[in-house]
């Protein structure tokens, strides 16, 4: 962006070729193969970010955020719009947002809701490129994860950032932002009990994935999502929209985590694949 300066995500990186080094030291380093592996440095710092075998290419940071901003002009959904771009890891990890504070919906009187634009890249591997739409929710700033792919773009670093695309599916994802006010209704009206939400809870946020037939669960994680929709209940009401919100509010605030942004990836992802089987409480 033309606007933006000193950027903390706009540092060199270059692809280094890797050496094994002996423990003896009359022997020598060895040359690691490129089809085997090689390395993305910073070169501003020589910090190694990652390490990756012969197809990956990066897609530097200042790129993907250039990229994304150019699509929200070609969309063009709004002009008035603020923006946070963060790094992660010493530089290898990038999240942006860009919040349109005009572009709210209401699905409850005084329950404000705007639309989001979040974007991902990284150089560890870790991340893909990746960018979504979404609602932010303005009662506790909980990111309104939204479980709609077909607003989602997601790019392997041996591609390029199609800028075209980026910005059809960010009208795309208005067009369903602005959608969800009925579905967000239908969620308030749907009373559902302790007992329901809680075996929700405990088969999709808490399910812990093993080996064998038996079923087993995350207590501890269970045990604090339920005191979160305890208390999400006495402002919203015994309901799906308090259940939503319990899993919002689960996936966003993470800093009490060791790696905040990558635990708030990863929960965001658990809450996009839970929504989907809300229509089943």
């Amino acid at each position: 962006m033309n606007d933006m300066t000193l950027n903390e995500w706009d540092f060199p990186v270059d692809t280094y070729d890797l050496w094994a080094s002996p423990t003896l030291a009359d022997k020598k380093d060895i040359e690691v193969p490129q089809s085997m592996a090689r390395a993305i440095v910073r070169t501003d710092t020589n910090e190694v970010l990652g390490v990756h075998g012969k197809k990956y290419k990066a897609i530097r940071h200042d790129d993907v955020v250039n990229s994304v901003f150019d699509a929200v002009r070609d969309a063009n959904p709004s002009r008035d719009y603020k923006y946070k771009v963060e790094t992660f890891d010493n530089g290898a990890k990038l999240r942006g947002t860009i919040d349109f504070p005009d572009l709210v919906i209401e699905p409850a009187i005084g329950d404000h809701i705007h639309f989001q634009i979040v974007f991902f890249n990284s150089y560890d591997g870790s991340w893909a490129f990746g960018q979504q739409a979404q609602g932010l929710r303005l009662w506790c700033l909980n990111g309104c994860t939204s479980p709609d792919t077909i607003a989602k773009t997601v790019a392997k670093h041996t591609t390029n950032v199609n800028v075209q695309s980026s910005a059809a599916k960010i009208q795309v994802g208005l067009d369903a932002f602005f959608n969800s006010k009925d579905t967000y209704q239908d969620w308030m009206r749907h009373h559902i009990t302790m007992e329901e939400a809680e075996l929700f809870l405990k088969n999709t946020l808490c399910d812990v994935r093993t080996n064998t037939t038996e079923k087993k669960h995350n207590f501890k994680q269970l045990d604090a999502l339920m005191g979160e929709w305890r208390h999400n209940t006495k402002h919203l009401g015994t309901n799906k929209w308090a259940l939503y919100n319990t899993m919002t509010a689960w996936a966003t605030h993470t800093d009490e985590s060791r790696s905040p942004a990558q635990t708030r990836r990863l929960r965001e992802n658990q809450v996009a694949r839970a929504v989907p089987q809300l229509t089943h409480v």
